[in-house]
C-alpha cells in the first residue's frame, strides 16, 4: 500500500514537471475559417423584413486574426460590402443615387470568401435594397488582431524563355523589353 502511494506521488510529480509551466501564449492558427451566421448564412428574409440571423451577436462571440477567412453563404440578390470606413458602415453604404443593383435575374445560391487583410476595425454589410438590408440587421463589425500576421508573399519568379540570358551590358543583365524599347525609338 505504501509503495502504491509512493508510486502515485512520484507519478504525479513527474506529470507536473512534464507539463509546460512556462508562461507562453500559443499563437492562433493561421487562416481560420468563419462561416458568417453559422447555419443561418448571410440572408435577408423579405417576408419578415429582417436578416436571417443577428450577425452582430454572431461576430461578438469570435476572435478574428489577420489571414482568417469569412465565408458568406448567401444568394445573388444579397450583397457583401467590406470596408474599414466607419462612416460608410454607419450609412449602410447607400449614397441615395437610386441606382440599386437592378434585377431581372433569378436569385441563386452563392458562396463568397473574404480574407481578413486589415488589422483593426473591419465592417461588413449588405447594401441591397438601397441599404435597407443593412438597416434591418445585415451588418456586423469585427476587430481583427495581428495574430501570426499575413503570410509572406514569395518573391516574383521569372523564368527566361530559354537558358540564354536576354542580354548583357557591362556585366549587367538587361531585360528583353529594354531592347524592344530601344528598337522602337530608332
Amino acid at each position: 500500500m505504501a509503495v502504491a502511494l509512493l508510486l502515485h506521488a512520484v507519478s504525479a510529480a513527474g506529470n507536473a514537471t512534464a507539463s509546460p509551466s512556462r508562461n507562453t501564449t500559443a499563437l492562433p492558427p493561421f487562416g481560420a475559417n468563419h462561416t458568417v451566421g453559422d447555419s443561418a448564412g448571410w440572408f435577408f428574409d423579405g417576408q419578415a423584413n429582417s436578416s436571417a440571423a443577428n450577425y452582430s451577436v454572431w461576430a461578438a462571440n469570435r476572435t478574428f486574426y489577420l489571414g482568417d477567412y469569412l465565408n458568406f453563404r448567401t444568394r445573388t440578390d444579397n450583397t457583401v460590402v467590406h470596408t474599414t470606413n466607419t462612416t460608410v458602415y454607419k450609412l449602410c453604404g447607400y449614397d441615395g443615387d437610386g441606382d440599386g443593383v437592378g434585377g431581372g435575374w433569378k436569385p441563386e445560391e452563392a458562396f463568397l470568401t473574404v480574407m481578413l487583410a486589415a488589422e483593426g476595425a473591419n465592417y461588413f454589410f449588405s447594401d441591397a435594397g438601397e441599404g435597407e438590408h443593412c438597416r434591418r440587421g445585415m451588418r456586423f463589425d469585427i476587430t481583427v488582431a495581428h495574430g501570426r500576421g499575413l503570410p509572406q508573399v514569395p518573391p516574383s519568379y521569372y523564368e527566361p524563355m530559354s537558358r540564354a540570358t536576354a542580354g548583357r551590358c557591362l556585366g549587367v543583365v538587361v531585360p528583353v523589353w529594354v531592347f524592344v524599347a530601344v528598337l522602337l525609338m530608332l
